[in-house]
């Protein structure tokens, strides 16, 4: 079923961009091709967490990057969610757990998953993906590794995190049966600094009042657009939407917008009245967590000691007050003047960082919304209630009135 998917959203980006250069277009032709890639005979694909563990490894290596929380998001955003959730169900996994591992887990039962060679992922960001990471790997029969990254940065974390990267690497090279090559990790590493100057202005045009793109989409490829980190196609898509993004701004045609709010995790991947609501209210995400530049350019000689510092650096790591250093230089920067927390109700980093958030906002006087909503289930989803809270927001901040 989702091969199914892949393959028609791939052909109708691709009649798309035949006509004129779009970024959507381009972004899912691209993921979705990346994706059906992982289905072909003799390729190498790595079940992994493209926005945690470093792509670069996996591109030096032309093994395919299959996220199974990404894949799984495809299938939560149809008809066929509830489904596939219900089949994990039935074999004993809880509605308590992460909608998303359920929905891998079912696709895994239900044979919708092509066959991993190796499943990759981080003790960071997330509890459940590593626990599901174990249960795939006994289902399916292939090893799994785990990037244990520590709190602390300092030469022996640096050293014990480049241990574990060059383990992963040598594993790689038997998966593949080919020596694992550090001239190609160099040059995925060279790709990778080149993205991130392209992301540096992006940042900048995002500054612009009014937000010239849409909330949804900028959350969704702050996460998935991890795939093609040392890709050449990494590049390639952030210069077509620094193009587009400008040709907004010069054509005054943006959407009015009275509140800029700055965005902490995730959002429902399933369809949702959410960003319609703020749209309806004026509310626009003027930029989110996971989009931020947390890393420095990489010195492209030392190649596992830079991705070691990139993975380490990643606020997600260490205390919830990582995730708000910087808050008073990215008020001023983006013209924030709220802040709304996505706190799916499996997700311990988004739930337990509620209160810390939500003080240091009311420290500077940033008013302040929390979503308890699913990320993944749409069983428990209210539009009508998320439509109240949405506006009862923007009321407040209309107000002038703080947290």
């Amino acid at each position: 079923m989702l091969k199914n998917i892949l393959e028609f959203v791939e052909q109708q980006t691709t009649k798309t961009l035949q006509e004129k250069t779009n970024f959507r277009a381009a972004w899912y032709n691209e993921w979705f091709r990346l994706f059906l890639k992982a289905y072909e005979p003799d390729t190498k694909v790595a079940y992994t967490s493209s926005y945690a563990f470093p792509m670069e490894i996996l591109a030096a290596c032309d093994v395919i990057p299959f996220d199974f929380e990404v894949a799984g998001s495809i299938i939560s955003s149809t008809d066929m969610a509830i489904p596939t959730m219900e089949e994990a169900e039935s074999h004993g996994y809880s509605r308590d757990l992460c909608s998303f591992h359920r929905t891998d887990l079912g696709a895994v039962f239900k044979n919708d998953f092509p066959e991993p060679d190796l499943l990759i992922t981080t003790s960071y960001y997330c509890d459940g993906k590593a626990k599901t990471n174990d249960i795939l790997s006994h289902m399916l029969g292939k090893e799994a590794f785990l990037l244990y990254t520590p709190r602390e940065i300092n030469k022996d974390s640096i050293s014990y995190v480049v241990k574990q990267l060059r383990q992963v690497a040598s594993k790689i090279g038997e998966v593949t049966g080919q020596q694992f090559d550090e001239d190609r990790l160099k040059e995925t590493v060279r790709q990778s600094n080149q993205s991130r100057t392209t992301h540096l202005k992006l940042l900048d045009v995002l500054k612009n009042r009014p937000f010239p793109w849409n909330g949804s989409d900028f959350i969704a490829y702050s996460i998935n657009g991890n795939l093609f980190n040392g890709r050449p196609i990494r590049e390639k898509l952030d210069n077509i939407l620094l193009e587009e993004l400008k040709a907004r701004i010069a054509s005054g045609k943006l959407r009015p917008e009275r509140h800029r709010a700055y965005w902490f995790a995730w959002f429902p991947v399933y369809p949702s009245n959410l960003f319609e609501t703020m749209r309806d209210n004026q509310i626009s995400v003027a930029l989110c967590e996971n989009f931020q530049m947390y890393w420095d350019e990489i010195d492209e000689n030392h190649p596992f000691e830079g991705l070691a510092l990139k993975c380490l650096a990643n606020p997600f790591i260490g205390p919830t007050s990582r995730r708000i250093e910087g808050l008073d230089f990215i008020r001023e920067a983006f013209n924030i003047d709220c802040a709304i927390l996505f706190a799916t109700p499996a997700c311990r980093h988004s739930k337990s960082a509620f209160r810390l958030i939500q003080d240091s906002l009311a420290a500077r006087n940033i008013p302040f919304l929390m979503l308890d909503i699913d990320i993944s289930d749409p069983r428990g989803y209210a539009p009508e209630q998320v439509k109240t809270r949405i506006e009862a927001f923007a009321e407040m901040l209309d107000n002038g009135h703080g947290v």
